[in-house]
């Protein structure tokens, strides 16, 4: 067969209807040769997966997986390649022909046996009262009389809301809690009008009301926050050993059981972090402040903040971050066990944007292509290699 990448240029071709009927023919019989190579012109029929596939390639190190390749050609034409939109996409069609033609080669290899997607997320509200709601399931407004509370579950957003039917006095209440599992994400908006968006594998403690001089929640997890306004009343986030106190502004807010630290990012406003027995740390927008959790330090740091809040947006995103991190951040999503055969592929540090794909296999393939490691996936036991 001719180069891959021009064989990748007359799918495209062949997919719009340009190709004469020989072209046409030599293309069909290629198809039903090569097994893959129709499901792969298939896709590239479908725009949004090429738009997807586009946003990666600018990230990632398509250039060090192209060198892998043309080693791999023993002296066929060398490739000259524009990176432009269109070409981006002969690329990355090029790359999926040469993988399909030519199964010994090392640049990815991901035996699956089932296709994992994202964790099918339970969200569940906990009320003070005790009651316990599954809010997938929830479609309608439920009630704490006793609180004056009413939660208004709708479209992936949890409302909590005064709600007085009886006329009776308020009565002393405790605290609510929202649990979202690994797989999924989930909104609340606070009584006050504060937003805060859980992210997978959080739990938040809150009140049906603020009473008292301060606006107090409890975090397990990562949450962002968009704190509404009221200088008379701070908002306090308390996280482990440490609490975020706010006016009105945004931040994120990370602190998992696995993570070696806690990572307050601030996109807008000001923050303070106290501690007991240390003086208050504010930093500015732009500035993450860092816990470290087994020497008890703070520091601060500037950042890019799309970096820690992109999730909200449905995106993985990773600059300059080592292998074992992002399959930490990766795990929570799809709800894996990772194991690895080799320690050093841990500290292979990539950068890339991506959407956060229906299944694992779409995500981990992207690394795949550095060459730098291969993924084996059995259930939902995630096997490291390194090169």
């Amino acid at each position: 067969m001719k180069n891959p990448f021009e064989f990748a240029k007359e799918l495209l071709r062949y997919n719009r209807g340009e190709l004469s009927e020989v072209e046409k023919e030599r293309v069909e019989e290629i198809l039903s040769k090569v097994k893959g190579l129709d499901e792969l012109a298939g896709e590239l029929k479908d725009k949004k997966r090429i738009e997807n596939e586009l946003s990666v390639v600018g990230s990632f190190n398509v250039e060090k997986a192209l060198v892998r390749l043309k080693k791999r050609q023993h002296g066929r034409k060398r490739l000259f390649l524009s990176w432009v939109a269109a070409a981006s996409v002969v690329v990355i069609a090029g790359i999926s022909v040469f993988l399909l033609l030519d199964r010994e080669t090392d640049v990815v290899n991901l035996p699956v046996v089932e296709k994992i997607e994202p964790g099918k997320a339970t969200v569940t509200l906990e009320m003070a009262s005790g009651l316990k709601y599954r809010l997938d399931t929830l479609s309608s407004v439920v009630c704490n009389n006793r609180a004056n509370v009413a939660f208004d579950n709708n479209g992936g957003v949890l409302k909590v809301k005064e709600h007085d039917s009886t006329g009776q006095l308020r009565q002393e209440v405790g605290r609510n809690v929202i649990n979202v599992p690994y797989g999924g994400t989930y909104t609340v908006e606070l009584c006050d009008g504060t937003k805060v968006y859980l992210n997978s594998g959080t739990k938040l403690e809150f009140p049906s009301r603020f009473d008292g001089n301060v606006r107090s929640v409890s975090l397990k997890g990562e949450a962002y926050f968009e704190v509404a306004r009221n200088e008379r009343k701070p908002f306090v986030v308390e996280v482990d050993e440490m609490k975020v106190k706010v006016l009105g502004t945004a931040f994120n807010v990370k602190s998992y059981v696995d993570e070696p630290g806690i990572y307050t990012t601030l996109v807008q406003g000001s923050v303070a972090i106290l501690r007991d027995g240390q003086p208050e740390k504010k930093i500015k927008p732009g500035e993450q402040a860092y816990y470290n959790k087994s020497v008890g330090t703070l520091s601060v740091s500037p950042v890019d903040v799309d970096e820690f809040t992109a999730w909200k947006d449905g995106l993985f995103c990773f600059k300059d971050i080592a292998l074992e991190e992002i399959l930490r951040i990766v795990s929570r999503w799809y709800d894996l066990e990772i194991f690895y055969m080799n320690q050093e592929a841990k500290s292979v540090v990539y950068s890339g944007k991506m959407p956060m794909y229906s299944s694992v296999e779409d995500v981990l393939r992207k690394f795949e292509i550095s060459g730098d490691v291969r993924f084996e996936l059995k259930g939902r036991t995630l096997t490291v290699f390194g090169k």
